[in-house]
């Protein structure tokens, strides 16, 4: 006997997914087969049983799973497209080696994008429908004149279709968003490295608070640290150099620095969209110790340190030229991405503003909303800016010229 289930946003939380085909071999229903297109699940009914399941996305997976798989117990159930499907007898707690997640957190995290971009331009749509509504009303020499659309029909299905496409693209980024960060955090063996390595030497509170009123802890704040990293690096070798140690960083870029004595250290501020599980383990196999690292999905950085002699070259984390320009550009292109849609959007807020102002005069609350503007404008121009500011500077550095 075969069943059919719908399942239309199972690949945004796969865990969930994985939960729920465990559930349905303990029914005595087995997976045999998923149509990505009408987004259904086909079973086999057969003896109840105990499965763990796993998804996995990859390109380059072939027909058979690697020997680390197979000898943990894992068979593959099927393949479709990019995606596949393992099942393992062990209880979850005893597996210790399964299918990686980056294909996943990829391929969703593009997903998202589109669908981010899709929301962004409807609000600035609405936006600037908005403000032409605005000085359509609040203009004193103005009439405004509902007339019924002779199609009003065709009309209903576009706001019908628009509001269909925004609940679909709202809910896409809020779960694959919120599914994508479990995943990262889904490792735990690793997670536990990371904590380790931030938290190794960290003092008691009481004591900092002690450090900090006997001078001993000096605390520097560098926000948008992130927008200029080779200038962070210097700015943190030249610490080194005079005696004041790095001890730790907090998320809000608050740089906590040790009185000790003079280091020659090597600081590297390393930007990934996403960070492979042998990311780590590669820098910390060469000796860098990472000092931060952050948890959010858009700005995944973090830092590294390395000491050395004084009579060593500067170790690096990366050697070729080519790959610290495209790394730089690739910072720039994100950030600009990020910055530029919002820019716009308040620019054409401000000239809508600016007419309705010139029709009805100038009031309080439209001086205090244009400053805001302002400054939001300047502060993510800044922030794009120095972005590309930090890949010249590199290039010239570097001396390519492509």
């Amino acid at each position: 006997m075969i069943k059919k289930v719908f399942r239309p946003f199972w690949s945004y939380d796969v865990q969930k997914t994985e939960e729920w085909l465990s559930s349905m071999a303990e029914k005595g229903y087995f997976l045999i087969r998923i149509n990505r297109g009408t987004r259904c699940f086909f079973f086999q009914q057969g003896e109840p049983k105990k499965l763990t399941y796993r998804i996995g996305y990859d390109k380059m997976q072939g027909e058979a799973l690697s020997k680390g798989l197979l000898s943990e117990g894992w068979t593959k159930v099927l393949q479709s497209g990019n995606w596949f499907v393992t099942a393992n007898e062990k209880p979850l707690d005893q597996i210790k080696t399964s299918s990686v997640r980056e294909g996943i957190i990829k391929h969703n995290r593009v997903i998202m994008y589109i669908f981010g971009g899709i929301l962004s331009y409807f609000a600035i749509t609405a936006m600037i429908f908005l403000s032409i509504l605005s000085v359509a009303i609040f203009s004193p020499d103005s009439q405004v004149e509902v007339v019924e659309s002779p199609y009003w029909i065709f009309t209903y299905i576009y706001f019908g279709a628009v509001l269909a496409i925004l609940t679909v693209a709202i809910y896409s980024v809020i779960k694959i968003h919120k599914n994508n960060k479990n995943l990262i955090r889904e490792k735990t063996n690793q997670n536990i490295d990371h904590s380790k390595s931030l938290l190794e030497g960290r003092l008691p509170k009481e004591e900092e608070k002690q450090l900090k009123r006997s001078g001993q802890m000096i605390v520097k704040r560098k926000l948008g640290w992130m927008y200029a990293p080779d200038r962070l690096e210097t700015w943190l070798e030249t610490m080194e150099l005079k005696g004041l140690n790095l001890y730790r960083v907090s998320k809000a870029g608050t740089f906590y620095f040790v009185i000790g004595h003079p280091r020659h250290v090597s600081y590297c501020a390393d930007y990934q969209n996403i960070a492979e599980e042998s990311y780590f383990d590669i820098h910390r196999e060469a000796g860098w110790k990472m000092v931060f690292n952050s948890l959010g999905s858009l700005q995944k950085w973090s830092i590294w340190s390395r000491e050395y002699a004084e009579n060593e070259a500067r170790p690096q984390i990366y050697s070729d030229k080519s790959h610290q320009l495209k790394h730089a550009k690739r910072i720039a292109i994100t950030y600009s991405c990020l910055f530029l849609p919002l820019i716009i959007a308040y620019i054409f807020n401000i000239g809508f503003r600016i007419e309705i102002m010139s029709l009805r005069g100038l009031g309080k609350i439209d001086i205090i909303g244009m400053i805001i503007m302002l400054l939001a404008i300047l502060s993510f121009g800044s922030y794009s800016v120095r972005t590309w500011l930090y890949y010249w500077r590199l290039k010239k550095r570097l001396d390519i010229n492509f």
